[in-house]
């Protein structure tokens, strides 16, 4: 049976770096603060060839400056996904042929971030 390496779909404002209202990280001059131990994380992930897919509630009209200020915190992702709102979030995947889980969720408490999950 081949492995693959795990996706990891991960929120930006609150989880990666600390949470601004939209009316304040959607400004042009907005500089992103990370939160302690996201660089390393993400570099580790990286190495690890994990794919990581950032989503956000930002409009997709924020675009371009969402991804400028990542691009500016040295935060590096394979895809972006914009405007998923801020109501509750449900990750669903099927259970693999053997029965194993291939879907699981963390929820770190809003601007501790991700320095302490394992995967």
């Amino acid at each position: 049976m081949i492995s693959s390496k795990p996706t990891i779909f991960c929120d930006i404002d609150g989880t990666l770096v600390k949470h601004a209202l939209p009316t304040e990280s959607c400004k042009k001059n907005h500089k992103l603060e990370i939160l302690e131990g996201t660089i390393e994380k993400i570099l580790e992930w990286e190495t690890k060839g994990y794919r990581l897919i950032l989503t956000t509630g930002r409009k997709e009209c924020s675009r371009k400056i969402t991804e400028r200020q990542l691009s500016e915190a040295g935060i590096i992702y394979d895809q972006l996904i914009m405007n998923i709102g801020g109501g509750a979030r449900y990750l669903i995947n099927d259970k693999k042929s053997n029965g194993e889980i291939a879907c699981y969720s963390f929820s770190p408490t809003r601007d501790q971030g991700i320095k302490d999950i394992e995967i």
